[in-house]
């Protein structure tokens, strides 16, 4: 009988840490899929190449940032790109309180230092705001 314990402990707790391996919390790395899809939505538009901006003409850099609900890679069930930067586990909110540590509360869309309150929503619409790491704003 103590033969037969020992190896179902260690296969529990072999498939503990696998499953507890497979999801990430917020701030750790996540992989989206390389559909074509995906690099559209979150990779910056990319200047085409031979095309030069005129003398008098403003060159923009365009700052991707997407985010992906339900997904399975994170434990808080959000993968995040914000403006550029890599990849991450990410969570929604409303203020800087909702988020953990050093983050900030951030629209996906919108320019926070416009706005005082930039995830409270005035007229009606909902506005989608994750925590974002502070490194990356």
């Amino acid at each position: 009988m103590r033969s037969m314990t020992i190896p179902s402990v260690l296969l529990l707790t072999a498939l503990g840490l696998l499953a507890s391996g497979c999801e990430n919390s917020f701030g750790q790395p996540c992989t989206l899929p390389k559909t074509e899809q995906f690099r559209r939505a979150c990779s910056p538009v990319p200047v085409e190449d031979g095309q030069e901006a005129g003398e008098n003409e403003v060159q923009m850099e365009s700052q991707a940032s997407c985010a992906v609900k339900n997904f399975a890679g994170c434990q808080t069930r959000i993968c995040l790109v914000y403006q550029g930067s890599d990849s991450y586990c990410s969570e929604a909110c409303t203020t800087d309180d909702d988020c953990p540590g050093s983050a900030l509360c951030r629209p996906l869309l919108g320019d926070a230092d416009l706005d005082d309150d930039p995830c409270v929503s005035d007229d009606g619409f909902p506005t989608e705001c994750y925590c974002v790491r502070s490194g990356d704003i």
